[in-house]
């Protein structure tokens, strides 16, 4: 029959729990004896209760076992710090170059796309650049194509924004003239180059009129 697995967890119940410490601090210690025994290891145990009490075990001698683990635990920081700090140093002398590798590809690419260092490229490389210059000339000449159909289609708007209100006001003043002088109507309506030629007559009346009243010849 297989054993039920215990949630670890804190017991609750005091009693419990105090049985529980005492049956596995046990067990601790006789797993540190064995190990210390099979290896030859100097083994170190100190437990605290809840209450405070202190239980303990060493194979040889607890201040021999402590002065050693200071001792090692004091190296050891000192080993990690600079490790660490030379692993930094390393890390970042790399993201540099790095950096200033990718900089220099960069600025490589510029030149050669501008024409200059193109000294022992091979022909595939050359190739390679000539479709580069010629995507992005493509992309330019794209670009513009917009813009100059964009700036015709604004055009075309205001030249039929002015030919509307040309044509509103050739109906307004046609509506005037028709208003004003009924007799010459029929010989107007229908024929666009009598209305203009009449209202040139009107211009031109009305010119040596004012002429006349200033006391000026035309």
């Amino acid at each position: 029959m297989a054993r039920e697995k215990i949630e670890i967890k804190k017991i609750e119940k005091r009693s419990a729990r105090h049985v529980t410490f005492s049956k596995r601090r046990r067990g601790l210690v006789k797993k540190a004896q064995e190990l210390s025994i099979l290896c030859e290891a100097d083994v170190g145990l100190l437990i605290f209760s809840s209450t405070g009490k202190l239980f303990q075990y060493c194979s040889t001698s607890m201040k021999m076992i402590l002065e050693k683990y200071q001792k090692y635990s004091n190296t050891n920081t000192t080993i990690n710090n600079e490790q660490f700090i030379e692993e930094e140093i390393q890390f970042e002398n790399q993201e540099v170059i790095r950096i200033r590798q990718e900089i220099e590809d960069l600025n490589r690419a510029l030149r050669r796309m501008h024409g200059k260092d193109l000294e022992g490229l091979t022909m595939a490389e050359l190739q390679q650049l000539e479709n580069k210059l010629e995507m992005g000339l493509r992309q330019v000449c794209s670009k513009k194509d917009e813009c100059l159909f964009k700036e015709i289609y604004e055009l075309q708007k205001q030249s039929c924004h002015v030919e509307d209100n040309n044509a509103e006001e050739l109906l307004f003043i046609e509506h005037l003239e028709t208003h004003d002088h009924p007799q010459s109507s029929e010989s107007t309506i229908g024929n666009p180059y009598n209305s203009r030629l009449h209202k040139a007559s009107i211009i031109d009346n009305e010119a040596s009129d004012t002429s006349l009243q200033l006391g000026l010849s035309i």
